[in-house]
């Protein structure tokens, strides 16, 4: 039986054709594919990690801590004696859930004030990027600092001041990509036939900058996933006893004296992976989205 056609293409062809492309695509990136398989494995211990253990993550016994790694408790246990393996499975899902909604936030802010600015331009355009210089002056983790210590230690705290502290950076890079498309043939098409300007900015802009803003989400949250962890470290972030690899570290650091390293060095390294899997994958779109990268 002959392969249905498209426009003179053959259905099964262009399947192929698409499998073909993306595995060359990521077979030249081993180190997005590398991101991959972490974040998978990440998000899979903190999907079926609670369910599998069944051992409380905020359940304490004196006679077992500062206990080593051992087959009884694969991480050892913290100073209050609860299992570090089961409060650092439980933290993974938690810094992920807070990292995601940190970067969607971030991302959301960003673009919709950054498309605003630059099609509209003008006075709108002028007052927010002033706004922006004056966020930007600041290193974003020490901005967040300063928000959390004005507003409270407490999670939507948190999550307010990281993506206060990431929205510049979006509107800058989205801003750039606007300023380009506004005078492109196709905007001015639209403008020249009535289109609203709510319709163009919609339905002609945004869909031209998903490609950076997908990359740029990515580094959000290799970015969250430190400054969370870096917030709860220095006690800005979320509170013990609630398992979070920042707070956890924080706790380990202050036995790795004594020789208990085991405290500290299982949720650093959980952080170290997390951030390192973001930051590959995000290089890696970055590099694939890149119309200069394009061949």
């Amino acid at each position: 039986m002959a392969a249905q056609e498209i426009a003179g293409t053959p259905v099964v062809a262009i399947g192929e054709n698409r499998r073909f492309t993306w595995r060359r695509t990521l077979s030249q990136h081993p180190s997005m594919v590398f991101g991959l398989v972490i974040l998978g494995i990440l998000i899979t211990v903190a999907i079926i990690g609670p369910i599998i253990i069944q051992t409380d993550p905020l359940n304490t016994n004196p006679t077992s801590s500062r206990q080593a790694p051992s087959a009884e408790f694969i991480f050892g246990t913290d100073e209050s004696g609860r299992d570090i393996f089961s409060r650092v499975i439980y933290a993974i899902g938690l810094n992920l859930m807070l990292a995601a909604i940190i970067a969607f936030n971030a991302t959301i802010i960003g673009v919709s004030l950054a498309i605003v600015a630059g099609y509209l331009g003008g006075g709108i355009d002028q007052f927010v990027m002033r706004i922006v210089d004056v966020l930007m002056a600041f290193p974003g983790f020490l901005l967040a600092v300063g928000l959390t210590v004005l507003l409270g230690n407490n999670v939507r705290t948190v999550i307010l001041a990281l993506s206060v502290a990431y929205a510049p950076v979006a509107i800058r890079v989205v801003r750039a990509q606007v300023l380009a498309l506004r005078n492109s043939q196709f905007i001015q098409a639209s403008q020249a036939i009535g289109t609203p300007a709510w319709e163009i900015m919609l339905y002609h802009i945004l869909p031209h900058t998903t490609s950076i803003l997908l990359a740029q989400t990515t580094l959000f949250l290799a970015w969250s996933v430190l400054d969370i962890a870096g917030l709860s470290f220095i006690g800005l972030g979320i509170q013990p006893p609630t398992p979070e690899l920042g707070a956890m570290a924080a706790q380990g650091a202050e036995q790795m004296v004594s020789g208990r390293w085991w405290m500290s060095v299982f949720p650093g390294a959980t952080i170290l992976l997390m951030a390192l899997s973001f930051t590959l994958i995000g290089d890696g779109l970055r590099d694939i989205l890149d119309p200069r990268q394009s061949r």
